[in-house]
């Protein structure tokens, strides 16, 4: 079995020195990060438009549900998540809406075969790795919390299968292990579990000393990373009878409610020959040290290694250097704000944060003040009305004057307090505050998908411009991740291709090419994709309309007989005719292409004699030249010849 790590054994002083080391700087990064554990815990309450329940509130709920007396109760305006809502949608159209996802442009003179290849290796991996769903939550993470982080790996998967079969009147269990997925493999990791050196802002991680995170695996994936090397057994064993305790589950919002990984099964906490727990709950330590001055060789540059230790941060499981040739911790760190010296930055809900808090406070206090006008206020002599009766009184009810009231003018006996609602006004300062929360993110109706036309018609040009507006602030946002996150991230994943990948495989073609006709497969091997190549990044803007740019080229291929020849000879009208047509969401239009036979094959066919030459009408003995004939998919060349030879002229096959 390969081994992957030093020799560690718990108790010795090489142990103790580097878990030393090791808790220092973990517990360092702790203690920054809780800085913004209360931000973090309101933007994911905002987010569920959650309020804590008051005494008040608690009372109405009782009222409400035992005794069928309607109440009203504190909400809190789900602004904050639409606003969140709408600019992930626009990011994730921005980023997402590329195909492939991930391109790429050679740096060094490299050829674009060779960029059809890293790009089509790239998708392969995107697609069959699954990232795409990880993809989608890193942007959501950037907007929520105002930080993403994803981690990626090189995995080369084995799968082992077991079966029964018989043999000889027996059934035996075989197992057969088979290749599985190998290619790059992203995570994502909440902000809470990512621990970053906090000498440094965490937009530049990577410059830091150290990063770290907490990582809940399985025992299943424990014994994995052993057989794979990277665990040192007898330190795993050291856990075995040790229970996990997430403690950032605590610290978390509570109304998020989260996997429950530290809980042991019912049936293994009755088995008494349990060996193992249900998991483990441990620090992946990745730190750039001196070898030489931290005792585990002789260099005295720095190197990157990874360290896992348990979460009690007092067992080293393993330590081993990273072998990447791009010499960068495996994480990419995303943010919105463009702000350049906070340790952290901020993100949608936190910023939202005023805006939201007036929003709530103007329609609360606005729907309690139309409850307090609804209920009919009085004030009556209790001298000349059965009190009891104006306690008690409901629809049609009957209020008796007292003996010595018979006979009184009724209208001096009582009189209703006038209540009028001075909350009236919060409504227009509710679409105030919904317009200065457009003005603070850019955020505005139109792209949130609703058009406010207010009071008066708006015209095409003023919704297109106020869209433009908005947008254009995106714009910024978008090209921003796409510079700090996307583009290092999408390199990473090319330079751990080139790397690792030491196979050869056909994968499809990916791109603007999958729509041209002729070869739509492509066989990639570790050759084709040496160099450098750029990511290339994203411009921010919305996709345009499909439906209006296919009917954009219909009206510039309508107007091709008029167009000067010098113009249209400059262009291939017949992969325009196809790329249009997929545009408009014609997806199999290759399908139906006529291919060319070339002259030199029909040539070959008909000396080997599979083609007729046809006689021209009238002449004798004299042949001609076998011609160019028109293929259809799937027939041979000397069926075209055939054809060819069948439709000429008054003559026939000789």
């Amino acid at each position: 079995m390969p081994r992957y790590t030093i020799d560690l054994k718990k108790g010795t002083s090489l142990h103790d020195v580097l878990k030393r080391k090791i808790e220092s700087r973990i517990k360092l990064a702790i203690e920054e990060q809780q800085t913004k554990h209360q931000k973090w815990r309101e933007a994911e309450e905002r987010t569920l438009a959650y309020l804590p329940e008051t005494e008040a509130d608690a009372g109405r709920r009782v009222k409400r549900l035992q005794g069928g007396i309607p109440t009203y109760t504190t909400i809190q305006i789900p602004y904050s998540y639409g606003v969140l809502m709408s600019a992930h949608t626009y990011w994730t159209s921005v980023f997402f809406a590329r195909n492939p996802v991930h391109q790429f442009m050679g740096r060094h003179g490299e050829g674009e075969q060779q960029t059809q290849a890293i790009e089509a290796l790239i998708g392969y991996q995107v697609e069959v790795g699954e990232m795409m769903g990880p993809y989608y939550l890193w942007l959501y993470d950037i907007g929520k919390y105002g930080l993403g982080i994803v981690g990626e790996y090189w995995d080369k998967r084995k799968i082992h299968i077991g079966s029964l079969v018989e043999f000889n009147g027996e059934i035996y269990q075989t197992t057969q292990e088979l290749p599985g997925y190998t290619g790059n493999c992203i995570y994502n990791i909440s902000p809470w579990d990512f621990l970053p050196d906090p000498r440094v802002a965490v937009k530049r991680f990577q410059d830091g000393e150290f990063c770290a995170y907490r990582v809940r695996m399985g025992w299943n994936r424990v014994v994995e990373r052993m057989d794979a090397g990277y665990y040192i057994r007898e330190q795993v064993m050291l856990l075995k009878n040790k229970q996990p305790v997430d403690k950032a589950r605590t610290d978390a919002s509570q109304i998020l409610y989260r996997p429950v990984f530290d809980k042991q099964l019912y049936g293994d906490r009755q088995d008494a020959n349990a060996q193992h727990p249900a998991g483990i709950i441990a620090f992946e330590f990745y730190a750039t040290i001196i070898p030489d001055e931290w005792g585990i060789g002789e260099t005295k540059y720095p190197q990157k290694w990874c360290f896992t230790i348990n979460d009690e941060l007092d067992t080293i499981l393993g330590a081993t250097p990273l072998p990447n040739y791009h010499a960068k911790y495996p994480f990419t760190v995303g943010e919105m704000e463009v702000e350049g010296y906070g340790l952290y930055s901020r993100g949608v809900v936190e910023i939202m944060e005023p805006m939201q808090n007036t929003i709530d406070w103007l329609l609360n206090t606005h729907f309690y003040n139309v409850r307090a006008s609804l209920n009919n206020q009085f004030i009556v002599d209790p001298s000349k009305l059965v009190v009891k009766d104006v306690q008690n009184s409901g629809p049609g009810f009957v209020w008796r004057l007292r003996p010595e009231a018979y006979g009184t003018d009724i209208s001096k006996i009582f009189m209703q307090v006038p209540v009028q609602d001075v909350t009236r006004s919060n409504l227009a300062d509710f679409q105030t505050m919904l317009g200065i929360g457009e003005r603070t993110l850019g955020i505005n109706d139109q792209i949130m998908g609703t058009l406010n036309t207010g009071n008066a018609r708006k015209t095409a040009t003023e919704v297109r411009t106020t869209t433009g507006f908005g947008v254009n602030r995106q714009k910024t946002i978008t090209e921003y991740v796409s510079s700090t996150a996307l583009a290092l991230h999408a390199q990473r994943l090319v330079q751990n291709s080139q790397q690792f990948y030491d196979s050869s495989a056909k994968l499809r073609r990916v791109g603007s090419l999958a729509l041209e006709a002729g070869e739509r497969f492509m066989n990639v091997s570790p050759d084709d994709i040496i160099g450098f190549y750029d990511y290339v990044p994203v411009d921010g803007t919305m996709p345009i309309d499909r439906m209006a740019q296919a009917n954009l080229w219909k009206e510039i291929m309508g107007s091709l007989r008029m167009m000067p020849p010098q113009v249209a000879m400059q262009y291939d009208w017949a992969r325009i005719f196809a790329w249009v047509a997929n545009l408009a969401g014609l997806k199999n239009i290759n399908q139906f292409k006529v291919q060319m036979v070339p002259d030199q094959m029909l040539q070959q066919q008909a000396d080997q004699g599979n083609v007729i030459p046809i006689r021209p009408s009238g002449a004798s003995g004299a042949s001609v030249a076998p011609s160019l004939a028109p293929v259809t998919p799937g027939a041979s060349a000397s069926t075209a010849a055939g054809l060819n030879a069948l439709g000429g002229g008054g003559g026939g096959p000789t």
